[in-house]
């Protein structure tokens, strides 16, 4: 059987900031092994790889909570694509973040316990999170152990395939990140997403707006009517 915990259970705020800050210090240290010059102990080179490795280990095994928290927790629901966010919702979506967030039209899918991501996002989080995030982790391990790469892959040298895939998908994954850190902001007040993700509460009071949105719970999908805020959803 499912358990529901509510859209932003503690497991999933926990999973969401450990995450956030451990890309970080593989970023910072991805980059120095790359741009920067090897210097002494216990700065330099070794000690960047070092940590590299150890924070990648550790954001698989936060992978793996992740996958788990999907299939098993019930957060899995929230990423499943029904035929309405594709047509109009992507259109709707794109016209919003384009223009209407700009004079202040109301977003087209509120947040709710229902809809956690909008069209939009729900497409950009897979493509994150199954696609780019599995190919980050898989060519890291692979990198552990060069050893037992190929030494030719579509007639280039096997690690250097390996190599670019990692560096490519995380400098996406970088660019995904920055995006998702402005969209952040887009709450009621600049920090109400944040606090939202961070407590489990965003502080802003309700109001009521009567907008259909689809039932991503067990069983059928319907449609159902939910008092919603029309408000700047998060990211």
């Amino acid at each position: 059987m499912r358990r529901e915990y509510g859209a932003y259970p503690i497991w999933l705020r926990c999973w969401h900031w450990g995450n956030a800050l451990l890309f970080v210090i593989l970023l910072i240290t991805g980059l120095r092994m790359h741009y920067l010059l090897p210097g002494p102990p216990p700065l330099g080179f070794r000690a960047d790889v070092l940590i590299h490795n150890t924070a990648g280990i550790l954001l698989t095994l936060f992978y793996c909570l992740f996958l788990y928290g999907n299939l098993r927790l019930g957060n899995g629901r929230y990423y499943r694509v029904v035929a309405e966010d594709l047509a109009p919702g992507l259109i709707r979506q794109t016209s919003y973040y384009l223009w209407g967030i700009f004079v202040g039209t109301p977003h087209p899918y509120p947040h709710s316990e229902a809809r956690k991501f909008n069209p939009l996002q729900k497409l950009f989080y897979l493509a994150v999170m199954y696609l780019l995030f599995p190919i980050l982790t898989v060519t890291g391990w692979a990198l552990l152990f060069p050893d037992q790469l190929p030494d030719k892959m579509l007639g280039v040298p096997g690690i250097g395939l390996w190599a670019l895939a990692h560096t490519y998908s995380g400098y996406f994954l970088s660019l995904f990140m920055v995006v998702h850190i402005y969209l952040g902001t887009t709450g009621h007040t600049p920090g109400a997403l944040f606090r939202l993700i961070w407590s489990g509460d965003a502080g802003r009071p309700e109001t009521p707006s009567r907008v259909r949105t689809p039932d991503l719970g067990t069983g059928p999908e319907v449609t159902t009517m939910r008092r919603l805020r029309p408000d700047k959803e998060h990211t």
